[in-house]
């Protein structure tokens, strides 16, 4: 399977902008074969939203956002993150969402599981998490992918000496058949933060024996930089494509999983 990883920059607030911005990008995919695209956690309102979520007229929107970005994708689905509306309730009203896009529609949604509320991060001051039993593989040609956010694989019980959560999220998704675990982030910069990212994925790879690809952010909003470096890994944990430090860029790439496949193979850089 080709996957597209789309490391763009978006612009906090701008729904038009990002969309246009990440419909160029998907119709580039495309042409050179991707079969499932990735775009950024939270792309479409732009990272970090903060008090900008607490406006209805913000969250709604995105929403129409997500709807008329839906309407530009074919049969090569698109995911790509957005915040959505918690209809349960007690709770958090909102949630900090990916969906999988494909023929005009909403096919596929998963919330986060992870919220990190540390440091820069504020993210259970308004998002409700996944709860224990919601996250699911979504099936694409016949292909169990296990959707992430983030938060959700940097919890690895064999990489950090101390894990500030209970939940595992990617050993979930493994345990219900996940053959390639994806992951769309914003995940900011700071000395040494890129060189951390990679070991920390490379790790979840070799351990659970799967692909991963892996879509970051790229830009800067408020304090916050994102270095982008995607990153796609075969299931030996190499690296077997790299996105741009510091720029926008745009990857195809050839991911193969299962036991009994081929490793991944590199298709094209954009």
């Amino acid at each position: 399977m080709k996957f597209g990883i789309l490391q763009l920059n978006s612009t906090i607030g701008d729904y038009e902008a990002n969309r246009l911005k990440l419909v160029a990008a998907y119709e580039q995919a495309c042409r050179q074969g991707a079969e499932f695209v990735l775009a950024p956690e939270l792309f479409l309102c732009g990272y970090p939203p903060r008090d900008l979520l607490l406006r209805e007229d913000f969250i709604e929107a995105g929403l129409r956002c997500l709807n008329e970005t839906a309407k530009a994708v074919g049969n090569v689905p698109l995911c790509v993150g957005y915040v959505d509306r918690n209809p349960a309730r007690p709770g958090r009203s909102l949630t900090n969402s990916a969906a999988v896009l494909q023929n005009g529609k909403i096919v596929f949604r998963q919330n986060k599981s992870l919220l990190p509320t540390y440091d820069v991060f504020d993210e259970d001051r308004y998002f409700e998490p996944a709860k224990q039993g919601e996250l699911a593989p979504f099936v694409f040609n016949g292909r169990k992918l296990g959707l992430t956010i983030c938060e959700d694989i940097w919890n690895d019980e064999d990489f950090w000496p101390e894990r500030l959560y209970r939940r595992d999220p990617i050993k979930e998704l493994i345990t219900q058949g996940a053959e390639i675990i994806v992951n769309i982030s914003a995940s900011p910069w700071h000395a040494g933060k890129e060189r951390t990212r990679l070991a920390m994925l490379q790790r979840v790879a070799r351990d659970e024996r799967v692909p991963l690809v892996q879509v970051n952010l790229i830009g800067a909003n408020d304090e916050l930089i994102f270095d982008g470096n995607s990153v796609a890994l075969n299931r030996t944990g190499e690296p077997v494509a790299l996105g741009k430090a510091f720029a926008e860029d745009i990857l195809v790439v050839e991911i193969e999983g299962g036991a009994n496949d081929p490793l991944t193979r590199p298709a094209a850089t954009l």
